[in-house]
């Protein structure tokens, strides 16, 4: 995936969490609102026609944002996608969302549970890799996997979430998460406001995996509202992978 940190000019910040228990939130952080630049326009458009948007489609699309609107991938759950192409490709995952617009929203992740570094039965571990991923590392020991610094990210049409963190998936006992932290947040167009990384549960549990969880209010250009988003990655079942919430 394109860094699109690099190109849009964006509205981000990034904190730490050095403990499980640990909450950051920041209400009181806001940057300027910007309107879409041409230059924003042309790689939103680029963007959805590598994720399988038809051309004409795409300018259909900048033309609705022009007109003030919001693009329904920026706006809508995953659930709500009229259409998704999954793609897996030897251990790797790409999903696509197509939404009634016809915008588009992408993720790709590798899942520890379908890799092939140890097995334990008919599983075996690996690591997360949630559409952009950079730097980390994981190592196996006997049925116990450890991922450092693993980047887990979630890239819609005009605004995206990243954040790393360090988890660890064991075979015969249950999965945690050790840390989460250095978190980004851009927005083409719009900025966003109180923004909270934290762990919502550092230890899996026999109903539910363990969490870690990015929040933040994204405020749209032209006066087009307010939503709350969150990015989570959860681990348990011997697995990991990331989810995108309609909600903070």
């Amino acid at each position: 995936m394109l860094p699109l940190a690099v190109v849009f000019r964006l509205a981000f910040s990034s904190a730490t969490i050095t403990k499980a228990e640990a909450v950051q939130t920041n209400n009181t952080e806001q940057h300027e609102v910007l309107g879409y630049t041409q230059e924003d326009y042309d790689l939103i458009k680029q963007r959805q026609i590598e994720m399988g948007v038809a051309p004409e489609k795409a300018e259909e699309l900048i033309a609705k944002l022009k007109n003030g609107e919001v693009l329904d991938a920026d706006v809508l759950s995953p659930e709500d996608a009229v259409n998704t192409v999954k793609v897996v490709n030897g251990d790797t995952t790409k999903i696509t969302y197509f939404f009634p617009d016809g915008s588009a929203a992408q993720t790709e992740y590798t899942d520890p549970s379908v890799t092939t570094n140890v097995s334990k039965g008919s599983k075996s571990k690996g690591t997360i890799l949630p559409q952009s991923i950079s730097g980390g590392s994981c190592t196996t020991v006997t049925y116990t996997t450890t991922c450092k610094n693993r980047k887990v990210s979630y890239q819609l049409v005009t605004y995206g979430f990243s954040f790393y963190a360090d988890y660890t998936i064991v075979g015969p006992d249950y999965d945690s998460i050790q840390w989460a932290g250095n978190w980004n947040i851009w927005v083409a167009g719009g900025n966003y406001t109180n923004p909270s990384m934290r762990i919502i549960r550092a230890r899996e549990t026999d109903s539910a995996k363990a969490e870690a969880r990015l929040s933040a209010t994204i405020n749209l250009p032209s006066g087009q509202g307010s939503i709350s988003r969150s990015l989570s990655l959860l681990v348990g079942d011997d697995s990991a992978t990331d989810r995108w919430n309609a909600y903070y």
